[in-house]
């Protein structure tokens, strides 16, 4: 059934090339890949080694991660188990583990399995001289490792062209587990060296990079990651991987191991201790930007806004993204809204004006962006634009009583008295301390008691997206793919037959799995009358999207057409077991089970 599926692929595909330009099909591979490693499968009987496979993921993605080839972070690979709905603990199959790749926009994956065989400890002599037992510490395992790299576009392992067919290439290792990340760099070769035959590091820079950390804090640092993000115990073995490293590099900072220190901090809501971790961190280390952005918002709830200010300006520039705008603009409102010195208020007022207007305007549709940037105007002066600001605030929110608040003052400050005195009642009604913030009014005509809104989850897609159109600014793949379908099937429903199949031809050189493709070049050879291509055609596209119900329709009434009421019946029940709804599948249906009487 597989060779017989295969088979339809190749044919459909030799059709969709026929007659068309080949082009530089290398070129689509100029941008650069992107690489996600799935944990390796444990097939021991011996689950204290769980952490073995955690650390392939973790290890290989920092190893893989050179000019070329952007890596998937552990926590994009954690988005994309959510996206798809797949507990992080589970072992994803090969189709699985294709659509967590494509989720997280990766190109390649990385997959893997490793066996921990212990070995015995000496039996107890049980005479006068026996030896002492070897602590359990000392006794060492082995560890086999086999792991396979699948391009994901392609569906198939990556290997070579051998003897006219694929061979696929399967990475073996077997060593001591005390040599565990040896091989985590010796696999990483193996894999970079596979991709690109002039790979500019050798061997041993590999395994010096794997090495670096020393085994102890290594193996720390993955079990703690494995566990709960509000385990005591996640701590403890982050702080003893902390201290290893240090002892062993001279008082160095693991800086994976503070960042998690940080995180595990942060979300008890221990602000003081999560800053100092998040801290530790250097610009181009691993999660320096999520840790930066954090130590920022862990500075602000500290209301210690000068610190926060400087975690949060610099990362603006490198990394201007809405939420890091956001937050130094909110941050320097919220300072400025305290600050006694004229000078020094008007220059923050302005920084966080600055930073606000420039998110307002990438997200203006953002109700808190426009909230902050709002107060930010009207503590400026600039009451009628402060007042349209807040107007889809309040819109979006008909219950925001600090909203309401600001808004009727800059009703009031622009002498719209009626409008203004309808906003103050709104603003009576929900904001819970109304009385305070309208005696502090009347007092000295300020509002220092508004709650600037900040962005309190750094949101990672932004992140990656932006390093990626950074790293790579003409790898827009999926967007090219689109473009073209959309092209075909304007040119075939144009009835311009000749001109949609070189289009179509160009997609599945980009991304040959895709079913839609051979769904219209189905369709198109249909059309033409060639029967034969449009089935191989048909059948591809089922390959690729079994549930791809108008394909299975398709393929129906072609049978049915050529009297192979057999064939027919099959599909016309797997259209049915789609979508027992659909017209067409309850029509094809209908024309088999009549001309079965």
């Amino acid at each position: 059934m597989r060779i017989s599926a295969l088979r339809n692929m190749l044919v459909a595909l030799s059709i969709l090339c026929c007659s068309v330009p080949t082009g530089s099909a290398a070129s689509t591979q100029a941008s650069g890949d992107v690489i996600m490693v799935l944990p390796f499968e444990n097939t021991s009987t011996h689950p204290e080694y769980n952490w073995v496979g955690e650390s392939f993921a973790d290890s290989l993605s920092d190893l893989l991660s050179k000019p070329g080839l952007i890596v998937v972070s552990s926590d994009e690979r954690s988005q994309a188990y959510q996206q798809v709905g797949l507990p992080e603990t589970m072992i994803p199959s090969r189709a699985t583990s294709i659509k967590l790749a494509r989720q997280a926009k990766a190109t390649m994956i990385v997959l893997g399995t490793y066996t921990v065989t212990p070995t015995p400890e000496e039996p107890q002599d049980k005479s006068a001289k026996a030896k002492p037992a070897r602590d359990k510490s000392s006794v060492e395992a082995l560890v086999q490792v086999t792991a396979r790299v699948i391009k994901v576009n392609e569906g198939r392992t990556l290997g070579t062209v051998l003897d006219g067919g694929w061979a696929t290439q399967q990475f073996d290792f077997g060593s001591a587990l005390t040599d565990l990340q040896k091989i985590h760099g010796e696999l990483a070769y193996q894999i970079l060296l596979k991709r690109d035959p002039a790979l500019p590091y050798s061997r041993n820079q590999l395994v010096q990079e794997a090495t670096k950390i020393p085994p102890q804090a290594f193996e720390a640092y993955v079990k703690a990651v494995q566990l709960g993000d509000r385990d005591d115990k996640r701590a403890n073995y982050l702080k003893n991987a902390l201290r290893l490293y240090a002892d062993a590099n001279g008082g160095a900072v693991y800086s994976q191991a503070a960042f998690e220190l940080g995180r595990f901090f942060m979300l008890d809501g221990k602000w003081k201790e999560a800053s100092e971790y998040f801290i530790k961190l250097q610009k181009k280390e691993a999660h320096y930007v999520e840790a930066a952005f954090y130590a920022g918002l862990a500075y602000s709830k500290l209301g210690d806004y000068g610190h926060a200010l400087a975690s949060l300006v610099p990362l603006a520039t490198d990394m201007p993204l809405i939420g890091v705008y956001n937050n130094a603009g909110a941050v320097a409102v919220q300072a400025a809204s305290l600050e006694k010195k004229d000078q020094d208020r008007q220059r923050l007022l302005s920084q966080g004006i600055s930073f606000l207007e420039r998110a307002s305007k990438s997200s203006p549709d953002d109700s808190m962006v426009r909230f902050n940037y709002a107060y930010a105007l009207f503590l400026s002066g600039k009451y009628e634009e402060a007042a349209d600001q807040l107007k889809p605030v309040i819109a979006s929110d008909p219950r925001d009583g600090q909203a309401y608040f600001i808004f009727a003052k800059s009703l009031e400050k622009i002498g719209k008295s009626e409008a203004a005195e309808a906003a103050d009642n709104q603003a009576r009604r929900y904001l819970g301390t109304y009385a305070k913030w309208q005696d502090e009014w009347q007092k000295s005509q300020t509002a220092s008691k508004a709650n600037l809104r900040m962005r309190d989850v750094l949101n990672l897609d932004d992140v990656s997206d932006f390093i990626r159109g950074k790293e790579h600014p003409i790898d827009s793949t999926a967007q090219a793919t689109q473009d073209l379908l959309a092209k075909a099937r304007e040119l075939y429903q144009a009835g311009r037959d000749d001109e949609a199949l070189p289009e179509l031809h160009r997609v599945v050189m980009i991304e040959p799995t895709n079913a839609d493709a051979y769904l219209m070049s189905g369709r198109i050879n249909l059309r033409r009358g060639d029967q034969e291509a449009a089935i191989a055609a048909l059948k591809t596209a089922i390959f690729w999207d079994p549930r791809l119900i108008d394909a299975h329709i398709l393929l129906g009434k072609i049978f049915l057409e050529r009297g192979d009421r057999g064939e027919a019946a099959k599909f016309a029940a797997s259209a049915m077991s789609i979508d027992p709804n659909n017209p067409e599948a309850i029509a094809l249906q209908r024309q088999v089970t009549m001309g079965s009487r």
